[in-house]
């Protein structure tokens, strides 16, 4: 779980991993692990998500060497954290290589949006509105990345 402060990536993980939805804002101080096991076609995919703090792609070079895969998060409502995902993209690539990434604008349940799916999908990457709140498309954006990470001929 990749991108800028306070975009939802920790609310994202805990939908996934417990269905569950916390108003509250805690910060992520370093990177939190998380763990499931899904089902992907006949087989049975654990996931380890770790969900890294947002504050610099610099701190965590360390937690990205041996990734398959990223989740890069944005916030529909401020546009500068969709701009950020390229560096955020970028910052893993240089450790573990160019993996399967989706693109998730999450807080699609808000009004206050400042782009959608159009400007998500320009930068290249499979794309999905998400909502840590409501649930939208949070199961979607998991799932289809671990089923990019099993087809990956790297």
């Amino acid at each position: 779980m990749l991108g800028d402060p306070r975009v939802g990536k920790t609310s994202l993980v805990q939908r996934f991993v417990k269905d569950m939805y916390d108003e509250r804002y805690l910060s992520t101080i370093g990177a939190k692990p998380s763990k499931k096991v899904i089902k992907v076609g006949a087989h049975n995919v654990t996931l380890m998500v770790w969900d890294l703090a947002g504050h610099s792609y610099n701190l965590h070079s360390g937690f990205f060497a041996g990734a398959k895969g990223a989740l890069l998060v944005c916030d529909v409502t401020r546009l500068e954290t969709l701009t950020s995902l390229e560096s955020w993209y970028s910052a893993i690539s240089k450790e573990a290589g160019e993996v399967p990434a989706f693109a998730l604008a999450n807080k699609s349940d808000l009004k206050e949006r400042q782009f959608g799916l159009d400007e998500l999908g320009a930068l290249g990457f499979p794309s999905l509105m998400t909502s840590a709140k409501n649930g939208s498309n949070v199961e979607e954006a998991f799932k289809s990345l671990a089923e990019a990470v099993l087809h990956d001929n790297r």
